[in-house]
């Protein structure tokens, strides 16, 4: 699976705002951003399957998403939940 285009302007100066390990992390904060309308590029390894122990694909990665600096308290704001995940413990 090849990792997202950048769109970005070349020139622009950038901020990494995620540091990811897995390409569900990566599609998640990409598709946050690109609904945002936050241009981002990611940087890093590309995807790669690894098969599980249930012979399951999980494909790891380490990528890290930048976005221009005018855009980097937007985008922290976005992918937090994706960072710092919490746990919902309610019981329904």
């Amino acid at each position: 699976m090849p990792a997202p285009e950048p769109k970005v302007d070349p020139t622009a100066e950038f901020a990494s705002v995620l540091e990811v390990h897995d390409s569900f992390a990566l599609r998640l904060a990409t598709a946050t951003l690109e609904e945002a309308g936050v241009s981002f590029m990611v940087v890093g390894e590309q995807p790669r399957d690894v098969t599980g122990l249930l012979g399951g694909s999980l494909c790891k990665c380490h990528s890290v998403i930048q976005v221009a600096r005018e855009d980097e308290k937007e985008a922290r704001e976005l992918l937090a939940p994706i960072e710092n995940p919490e746990p919902d413990f309610s019981v329904e």
